[in-house]
């Protein structure tokens, strides 16, 4: 598996975290019971987004225009903002002109027609304060 297939991966996972809370002692079996290899990206990558939710979210609200609010962020959106975010600001294992291009790139996959503006702005804007 590529990359880029396992960010896809990463990001459909904490999708479903913001319905099903995931257990990090089970992260293995969970990642497992989705049909995936639990590879050190993956892992990894779902460990530090799961352990910083929190100061992600911040750095995500911190960047919304005044008429937005978070809670309407829809899931998929948050997902990949998270897994982005988490990419270029916290482990800072991916360049952020890559993080951000995979992050819009999966807004036009899996989100609405819109949404990747969205994900642009804000990574965008995320991207020049670091």
């Amino acid at each position: 598996m590529n990359r880029i297939d396992e960010r896809k991966w990463v990001i459909k996972i904490i999708f479903q975290n913001e319905f099903n809370e995931i257990d990090l002692n089970n992260l293995n079996f969970y990642i497992n019971e989705n049909g995936v290899e639990a590879s050190k990206f993956i892992v990894s990558s779902l460990k530090s987004i799961l352990n910083n939710i929190d100061e992600i979210d911040e750095i995500i609200k911190s960047k919304l225009q005044l008429n937005r609010k978070f809670d309407n962020i829809l899931p998929i959106e948050k997902a990949i903002l998270r897994v982005s975010i988490n990419e270029f600001v916290i482990q800072k294992h991916v360049p952020t002109s890559v993080s951000i291009n995979e992050a819009v790139e999966c807004a036009k996959e899996f989100a609405n027609p819109d949404s990747y503006k969205l994900i642009n702005g804000i990574l965008s804007s995320v991207a020049k304060d670091i």
